[in-house]
C-alpha cells in the first residue's frame, strides 16, 4: 500500500498529526488482535481533525467493514485483504466524501505494483508468495478473511525479488498461509515452490531464501532435496503442527496423525544435516484431556525441536471450533502451556549446546547498548555489542547473535559461538571475515 500510494504522489509521515489521511492496517485472527486493532481505530478517531481521511485496511476491516463504519462514523474508507491495490483510488474517493468499502478478494494477487517501501531492515524482505488458505482447519478464521488459497506467478515473484535485491535486500523471506503448497492452484501437482527456489536462487546479490510456514501435508521430497542442494536457501524449517495427538488433530481438521510428523521431521534432518526445526502448538482445543497433554510432553521429548511457540486456544467467532463443546477454563490452559512450555525449554537448551563452538555465517542487523545485568553484557564484557543473525534464527521469533566486532548492518560475517543464554547466542567475530 506504501508504494502504491508513493506512486500516486503521496508522501509517508511519521507523526498522524502531521498526515493528510491515516491508514490503519488492522488483524482479527484472534481477539487480542482484533482488541488492539479496535483501540488504535478509537484512538486515531478521537483526535482526527477536519479535512483528515481516516482508512481502515486488512482484516478487520475484510470481517467488520459495514459494522466498523456504523459504530466509527470519523472512518472515511474500508480496504479489505484483497483490496489493497486500490488505495490510492479509496483515498481519492474518501477526499470526495464518498466512503468507499473494498471488501472483494482478487483473482490473481500479482502485486506488480512496484516500488515497495520496505519497512523491515533493508538487508531483509518479506515476499509473499500466496495469498489465502484451502485448509479448514476448525481454530482458524483465515479463509474467511483471506479468500481461498492462491498462487502468485513465478514470474511477479522473480520480478519483485529481483527488484528488492537491487534496493538492498540480502535474505528473502516467502510467507504464506501454506508456503509448500505453493503452485498446486496453477497445476503444480508436486514441486512447485522447489520450482520457485530454483528461479530465485539464480538471482545474483540474493544471498539467503528463508521458508516459513510449511505445512506437513504438502511438504513433498522435491522441497526437501531443493532445500538440502542450494545453497542460498536457508537450513531453517518452520512448520506449525498445532498439536501431535490424533484426536485432538481430528478435531482440528489437521493432518492427524503425529507419528507421521516424526518421520517428517526424520526425513529433513537425514537430508539436511544441522537444519534448525521450529513449530507451534495449540494449547487447550476444546476437548482436549489430560491425556492428550501426556501424549504431546512425550512427542516433544521424541521430536528434539530447536525452537517451539506455544499458544493457548482462542475460541474465535464463525470458526467451527467455536462452536465445538467441553471449552478448556482458562486457567487450565494456562498452566498446561506452562507445562509444555518448560519441556521445551529443556529440548531447545540442548539445541543450544549442540550448537556452541560452532563457526557460522551472520547477517548483521544492528548495534545494541546492553543494559546494566544483562547477562550477555558479562559474558562479552562490553556496553556495546553487534546482533545478528545465521540461518538459523529467523527475524523477530527466534532470538538473535551478539558479538564483538566492527561491521556495519548488512554485513555477512563469521562468528564463532562461545556460550547461549535462555534465547540468544553469544561469540567472537573472526577477523577479516566481513563481506559486504
Amino acid at each position: 500500500m506504501i508504494g502504491k500510494l508513493g506512486l500516486s504522489g503521496w508522501d509517508l509521515v511519521s507523526d498522524p498529526a502531521d498526515a493528510d489521511a491515516v491508514v490503519i492496517n488492522t488483524c482479527a485472527f484472534i481477539d487480542p488482535a482484533k482488541a488492539e486493532s479496535t483501540e488504535t481505530i478509537l484512538a486515531h478517531a478521537s483526535v482526527k481533525r477536519p479535512g483528515q481521511q481516516l482508512i481502515v485496511a486488512g482484516c478487520l476491516a475484510q470481517r467488520y467493514g459495514e459494522e466498523l463504519r456504523a459504530l466509527v462514523p470519523e472512518i472515511d474508507g474500508i480496504v479489505g485483504t484483497g483490496a489493497y491495490a486500490s488505495i490510492s483510488e479509496v483515498l481519492d474517493e474518501a477526499r470526495l466524501g464518498l466512503g468507499p468499502v473494498r471488501l472483494g478478494f482478487e483473482a490473481e494477487p500479482e502485486h506488480d505494483f512496484l516500488p515497495r517501501l520496505i519497512t523491515t531492515p533493508r538487508a531483509t524482505a518479506y515476499l509473499k508468495v500466496a495469498e489465502g488458505c484451502d485448509h479448514p482447519c476448525t481454530f482458524c478464521i483465515i479463509p474467511k478473511l483471506r479468500g481461498n488459497f492462491r498462487s502468485r506467478s513465478t514470474e511477479s515473484l522473480v520480478k519483485e525479488a529481483t527488484a528488492l535485491v537491487q534496493a538492498g535486500t540480502r535474505e528473502l523471506i516467502l510467507i504464506a498461509q501454506d508456503t509448500s503448497m505453493y503452485g498446486r492452484d496453477r497445476g503444480a501437482r508436486r514441486g512447485g515452490l522447489a520450482q520457485l527456489l530454483e528461479e530465485l536462487h539464480a538471482i545474483e546479490g540474493l544471498e539467503w531464501i528463508r521458508l516459513l510456514y510449511l505445512y506437513p501435508a504438502t511438504v513433498d521430497d522435491e522441497l526437501i532435496e531443493t532445500m538440502a542442494r542450494l545453497p542460498k536457501v536457508c537450513k531453517y524449517m518452520d512448520m506449525p503442527l498445532q498439536h501431535a495427538h490424533p484426536e485432538v488433530l481430528r478435531a482440528m481438521r489437521r493432518p492427524s496423525n503425529g507419528e507421521r510428523y516424526l518421520e517428517i521431521l526424520d526425513e529433513f534432518r537425514r537430508r539436511i544435516p544441522g537444519i534448525t526445526m521450529r513449530s507451534t502448538f495449540i494449547v487447550g482445543f476444546p476437548g482436549e484431556r489430560p491425556e492428550h497433554v501426556d501424549y504431546l510432553e512425550k512427542w516433544l521429548e521424541r521430536a528434539e525441536l530447536d525452537r517451539v511457540g506455544f499458544f493457548s486456544y482462542s475460541q474465535e467467532e464463525g470458526t467451527p471450533g467455536a462452536e465445538l463443546g467441553e471449552q478448556v477454563p482458562e486457567r487450565e490452559k494456562r498452566k498446561r502451556l506452562i507445562r509444555l512450555r518448560d519441556v521445551q525449554l529443556r529440548a531447545s537448551a540442548r539445541a543450544r549446546e549442540k550448537r556452541v563452538g560452532r563457526t557460522v555465517r551472520v547477517l548483521v542487523e544492528e548495534r545494541r547498548a546492553l543494559r546494566k545485568g544483562d547477562p550477555l553484557r558479562e559474558a562479552l564484557g562490553t556496553t556495546q555489542a553487534l546482533v545478528g543473525r545465521s540461518m538459523g534464527e529467523a527475524p523477530g521469533v527466534d532470538g538473535g547473535i551478539f558479538f564483538s566486532g566492527d561491521a556495519a548492518p548488512g554485513d555477512f560475517v563469521d562468528v564463532t559461538l562461545a556460550g547461549a543464554t535462555a534465547f540468544d547466542f553469544y561469540g567472537m567475530m573472526r577477523e577479516a571475515a566481513v563481506v559486504a
